[in-house]
């Protein structure tokens, strides 16, 4: 009986050793690392995913032109300012008074699955007297927020200003960017694949150069800062006239006639407000450019993604060869380039 008791008391005072301080604090600091070795894998899983989204975007973009061409037999215009009724100049700005100038965007969404957001403007030409000269339905339109059109690494879709209007991280391709204006005819997309409205009109039969070694849509370089206010991204994405926020340039021309090529750049090298005034980027063609600028670009790391005209999609790095690149923007000068 004393044994008993003897043996059930001993057993009563057995204890358990738990963790000491330094033992737990030796566990959060493996744990720490593992976290810190995980993380950039994870980030880099996340920004693939986001990056192969940005190509189907542009992928579906592409497929939209050829069925747009399939229907209407040519490939949709970039966009065009004024009113072709009259016709304004070509060189007017700054956007179209009907929906039949607005941008390559607009014209496409019935080929995209978007025909809720295409058939939120019913007129082609506005008849309605006292609207300003334009389509009255442009800002419903505007308002209207298209998911294709946004990269998923770059930000996410918000209106923008005080209308609430969406933008476009996509531009078209419109080739070779002159000396002058963007809206003089040395700008006007005739060597490009997307072509100011009016101006001319292509089908993919008829890029001289190959449509799979000639550029059709791309990323258009766009810093974080100047999200909504850059040249290149401060009007309706449905409506800007032929603009820097609809179409890039891969090509440029001095006033003397040199021909050179314009790579695309990292968003963070792109023009944006600061310190009370827009940076410059300069061109290979010593040219500098602020608010409004000709460089495609994305917030991938790597470089841009850019849909040719036969459909396919590819990233091309911002070290491409200058007139490699040059080449993959013009689509009529017959020099025809092996892809990097």
């Amino acid at each position: 009986m004393n044994r008993n008791l003897s043996h059930s008391g001993r057993r009563g005072r057995t204890s358990h050793r738990g963790f000491t301080l330094v033992e737990l604090l030796v566990v959060i600091a493996i744990i720490g690392v593992l976290v810190g070795l995980l993380l950039p894998a994870v980030q880099a899983a996340r920004e693939a995913a986001r990056r192969m989204q940005c190509k189907n975007h542009l992928k579906n973009m592409g497929l939209a032109c050829h069925n747009f061409q399939d229907t209407l037999g040519y490939l949709p215009g970039g966009a065009r300012d004024g009113d072709h009724r009259v016709p304004d100049p070509l060189e007017d700005c700054c956007r179209s008074q009907t929906r039949y100038g607005w941008s390559w965007s607009y014209q496409i969404l019935a080929y995209i699955e978007q025909d809720n957001v295409y058939d939120l403007s019913s007129e082609t030409y506005d008849p309605i007297v006292g609207s300003g000269g334009y389509n009255t339905q442009e800002d419903i339109v505007a308002q209207a927020h298209s998911p294709i059109y946004s990269c998923p690494s770059r930000r996410q879709p918000k209106p923008y200003g005080s209308g609430g209007f969406y933008r476009v991280d996509y531009a078209g391709n419109a080739g070779t960017r002159g000396p002058g204006s963007v809206r003089e005819r040395a700008s006007s997309g005739l060597d490009g694949v997307i072509m100011q409205t009016d101006r001319g009109r292509t089908r993919i039969e008829q890029i001289r150069d190959g449509s799979s070694n000639t550029l059709m849509i791309g990323e258009k370089a766009l810093h974080r800062n100047s999200f909504g206010s850059e040249g290149g991204d401060n009007e309706r994405w449905n409506n800007a006239g032929w603009d820097e926020d609809v179409v890039r340039f891969g090509a440029g021309l001095l006033a003397d006639g040199t021909r050179y090529g314009i790579p695309p750049i990292t968003d963070e090298q792109a023009t944006h407000y600061e310190n009370g005034a827009w940076t410059t980027v300069t061109d290979r063609g010593g040219i500098s450019w602020g608010a409004w600028h000709p460089f495609f670009g994305s917030s991938h790391s790597g470089g841009t993604n850019f849909c040719l005209g036969d459909g396919s999609v590819r990233l091309i790095a911002e070290t491409v060869d200058a007139e490699v690149f040059r080449r993959m923007s013009v689509s009529n000068d017959g020099e025809v380039v092996e892809l990097p």
